[in-house]
């Protein structure tokens, strides 16, 4: 059963007629608006928002709570956007999840539609503590914004993504993120771009929603080593406080000092948080795909649009220049609607890879080889490059040197399934 409803559910369209926030508030009329009962933290954003959601889920769930957590897009299962306390939905809970929107639902659903459903009946019924939730694209009419009562609402780095659907400027795609601020509700935002946070800022201000803006002089790197990060953080709730985390991301320093943020402004209206044990959670903080070294020498990141990809070229250089390592092998991939020239461009100004392994990635919106492999050669003329017909050859190919895999979060699934693979041969 469990295989046919995945199987139903990748022949739905990721779009519908109507909004997705007016389809899915029809959806939760229908269900009895079991998201009235939960405490929802609302997060939206273009870079960060899953790592964001992860980092307040462990601090949540370290502290004793029983914390859903609801992401998107998933890597390997669909299961993953849909979890509690770290654990993905079982197979049965999702067969019956499914079942119960179908047999409840009166109108039109799109894929996201389904799972956004899902996951309130499962957390309802689970009677979690707290759920950290992620919108799937946007914010303003995102079907998460059918959630009108959220604890708090968070925005991430905005960057241009989605110009065709959210706009296409900073001002207009922040505009729209912002849509998920609800009157009276505090909001925690990035402000590492000032254009966007200044447009947050206003919107907060038009609701009388208390606003903190989290920007690069929040935070302070201490030192960034093979494995993890150690970082300071000063705001109104931080006094240089330091913190480490299980990574090598620059960039996961912000989104972790929005949820330490997110947290605090919690903490004050009388959620119960420990120090120490908030401490330890963004310690242990593992999100899948982010700058992860998932085996020996074996990087994978899933920057996706040109500011994703400048960030992982600035942890590359950073990681460089507190250890002594090896030229690397660039593993890359995209799809064809992303900016990949521009993406491709800055990952040519990192002087650490010493060849590029290219190859396809993401089913109808793959991006052909020859074309990411002709951007290459005119950013960087003279550079090694191979090409490959899959992932698992790239991955076969591999020395086991140094290697960092990047430019699509469908190849992070696919390296994933490759190692797996290669391993099990070799049993």
């Amino acid at each position: 059963m469990y295989d046919k409803i995945i199987d139903r559910l990748d022949s739905i369209g990721q779009f519908a007629s109507s909004t997705g926030a007016q389809r899915a508030e029809l959806l939760l009329k229908d269900m009895g608006n079991p998201e009235e009962k939960l405490n929802i933290i609302h997060v939206a954003g273009t870079n960060g928002k899953g790592s964001t959601c992860a980092y307040i889920a462990q601090i949540l769930q370290e502290n004793g709570y029983k914390t859903g957590l609801f992401t998107s897009p998933h890597l390997v299962d669909v299961r993953e956007r849909i979890r509690i306390n770290n654990e993905m939905i079982s197979k049965d809970d999702f067969v019956k999840a499914y079942e119960y929107v179908e047999e409840h639902s009166s109108g039109e659903l799109a894929y996201f539609d389904y799972l956004f459903g899902m996951a309130m009946y499962y957390y309802n019924m689970q009677n979690v503590d707290y759920v950290v939730m992620e919108t799937g694209l946007g914010g303003r009419l995102d079907a998460t914004n059918a959630v009108k009562n959220p604890l708090i609402s968070v925005i991430t780095t905005i960057s241009l993504e989605h110009t065709a659907i959210l706009g296409d400027t900073i001002e207009k795609i922040a505009t729209e993120k912002a849509g998920i601020i609800k009157p009276g509700i505090p909001v925690v935002c990035s402000g590492v771009d000032r254009q966007a946070a200044n447009v947050i800022k206003k919107i907060a201000d038009d609701n009388g929603s208390p606003c903190i803006v989290i920007d690069e002089n929040t935070y302070e790197l201490k030192q960034n080593t093979y494995g993890y990060i150690d970082f300071l953080i000063h705001n109104e709730y931080y006094k240089n406080d330091c913190f480490r985390l299980a990574t090598n991301a620059l960039y996961q320093m912000e989104n972790a000092s929005i949820a330490l943020t997110v947290c605090a402004v919690l903490k004050d209206s009388g959620v119960k948080l420990d120090d120490r044990l908030t401490k330890e959670a963004v310690s242990k903080t593992h999100w899948a795909g982010r700058m992860e070294l998932v085996k020996d020498n074996l990087y994978v990141d899933g920057a996706h649009n040109p500011q994703g990809i400048r960030s992982f070229v600035d942890s590359v250089d950073s990681l460089y220049e507190s250890e002594k390592l090896s030229d690397a092998t660039l593993l890359f991939s995209v799809v064809s609607d992303k900016n990949y020239d521009q993406m491709i461009k800055i990952l040519c100004e990192c002087k650490h890879f010493k060849c590029v392994y290219v190859t396809m990635t993401g089913g109808v919106r793959r991006l052909s080889s020859e074309i990411i492999k002709q951007a290459f050669e005119v950013h960087l003329p003279g550079i090694s490059i191979e090409i490959f017909d899959s992932v698992d050859g790239a991955v076969h190919e591999w020395d086991n040197g140094l290697m960092f895999a990047t430019g699509s979060l469908y190849l992070v699934g696919d390296v994933v399934r490759a190692l797996e693979r290669k391993e099990n041969n070799h049993d």
